[in-house]
């Protein structure tokens, strides 16, 4: 079989194994939006199929020499082809899915849906032993994965690698810990002004809904293709060209809360809606890392959607939206309450400076729960303890403290660290196009937002995995990763 014909019966292999992986997606977007409570059996079992058939299909055993002889055969083919990106992707999957016993894979999803459910009640009931031993479940299945993954490596890198791949754990410590200190600094040096409550009112859901509709619809993203829901815990559900899925949760006293829940997601739509869909199911036409894919929902979230120039041009759709909420409130004095400074218990609603050290001490303790140096009936108070150090607050029940994420209870052990990865991706790029794009200072209209959306496609979304990560920063930017570029633009932002 020649070249060509062995790399046509690979694509359409993995191909089909991609659609698997979607239906798999769509099923996971409808448990945490739709499902009845009295769904999880069915749906454990559903994406227990699911993942067994994706597996064999990724690990069938024909595989390896056609994988092998691609391999060496295209190695006459530049590096960045697709060819060669798409051969060493697939082999990348093979290698590591051939690791993991098929047993495990249906183990971890049946898993995943009962846990899921279960912090879901947890956090309603604010009773974190509702949820610890089903974490205590997935922990040891996921040490039991990264056992069977880790090639010499640390087993919480090996975790990582799904995330960030070739990221560990001592590279985000050398980064992370002196990133620490700048933004203590900055932190200290805040103007301690509160205008928050300003913005505080009686925001009704169904407007806020429409309302965050047309401003993610602004910043490009296309409702044609893709929908917005509530959940519990807002999410991004990219299943496929055409169907992009993205939700959030609304606080009835501050829609900035759900608006920025939102673009969050909105920013994760754009890079889905941003990839080839003539590669749909290859890795050229998949997000290369978390961490990239996390500063496009960072970048929109904050670079954008908290800049003064974008609010000047929104701002009055927000007052038509909500006068008896707004109209008294000036623009400024908005600006500063949506970028007020203030530590606070939740992730998801924290500012860009206090963001980073919510994202730290979770790194810390999912490598401790990973290393069984955390047990996992000790975590509401090593939590706790580790938020008092970092944000000089103690939650006061497990809502406000470890049961406020889902990612645990999904089995998402090595994804906190790219957020923060995402934050600093984000700062490098938006430096970059501001460059190359008729930035206007004064005011982010639409043929601005749509230029930059461009850019973005044009030097991320569409390479999918060409470059791994570090690469396709130096790439866009001519600069390896550099956390320069965020320390200057929370001095420039915060501290002026």
């Amino acid at each position: 079989m020649d070249l060509e014909l062995k790399y046509l019966k690979l694509k359409e292999h993995f191909k089909n194994a991609r659609v698997i992986e979607s239906c798999a997606e769509l099923i996971g977007w409808d448990e945490r939006t739709n499902m009845p409570p009295g769904g999880a059996d069915l749906r454990a079992l559903q994406n227990s199929a699911l993942s067994k058939l994706h597996h064999e299909l990724v690990t069938d055993s024909w595989l390896c020499d056609a994988l092998m002889e691609l391999a060496s055969e295209s190695a006459v083919f530049p590096s960045d082809s697709d060819m060669s990106v798409n051969a060493r992707e697939w082999i990348r999957v093979f290698n590591r899915a051939n690791k993991i016993p098929v047993s495990l894979v249906q183990e971890l999803s049946k898993t995943f849906v009962y846990s899921q459910q279960a912090w879901q009640e947890a956090r309603s009931q604010n009773n974190f032993s509702l949820f610890e031993p089903w974490l205590e479940k997935i922990i040891n299945l996921k040490r039991q994965e990264a056992k069977c993954l880790a090639n010499g490596q640390a087993n919480y890198d090996a975790l990582l690698d799904d995330y960030e791949p070739g990221a560990t754990s001592i590279e985000l410590d050398s980064i992370f810990y002196p990133l620490k200190d700048s933004i203590i600094k900055v932190l200290n040096n805040c103007a301690k002004e509160n205008k928050r409550s300003l913005i505080l009112g009686n925001y009704p859901e169904q407007k806020q809904k429409i309302f965050s509709e047309i401003v993610a619809g602004y910043c490009g993203f296309d409702f044609n293709a893709g929908r917005l829901d509530t959940t519990a815990h807002p999410f991004c559900c990219g299943i496929g060209p055409g169907d992009c899925r993205i939700t959030t949760r609304f606080n009835p006293s501050d829609f900035s809360s759900g608006l920025f829940g939102v673009l969050h997601e909105a920013g994760h739509g754009l890079y889905e809606q941003g990839l080839d869909p003539d590669h749909f199911g290859l890795p050229t036409g998949t997000a290369v890392s978390l961490g990239i894919h996390e500063s496009q929902s960072r970048l929109l979230e904050n670079q954008i959607g908290r800049s003064l120039e974008f609010w000047r041009f929104i701002y009055p759709l927000a007052i038509k939206f909500f006068p008896a909420q707004l109209a008294h409130v000036s623009l400024n004095d908005f600006h500063k309450a949506i970028n007020q400074v203030q530590p606070g218990f939740i992730r998801v609603d924290a500012d860009e400076v206090t963001y980073n050290l919510h994202i730290i001490f979770r790194y810390e303790l999912e490598k401790d729960l990973i290393s069984q140096s955390l047990s996992i009936k000790d975590l509401p108070e090593a939590w706790n303890a580790k938020m008092e150090t970092y944000l000089g607050l103690k939650p006061k029940n497990d809502a406000m403290g470890c049961l406020q994420d889902i990612h645990w209870s999904a089995g998402l052990f090595g994804y906190f660290p790219t957020y923060l990865l995402g934050n600093l991706y984000a700062a490098q790029f938006v430096a970059k196009a501001k460059k190359e794009i008729a930035w206007n200072e004064n005011a982010l209209n639409a043929d601005i937002l749509f230029e930059l959306r461009q850019w973005l496609k044009k030097n991320i979304h569409v390479h999918g995995k060409r470059y791994l990560p570090g690469k396709l920063c130096e790439k866009v930017t001519g600069l390896k990763l550099d956390k320069v570029f965020f320390e200057q633009y929370l001095l420039q932002k915060f501290n002026s």
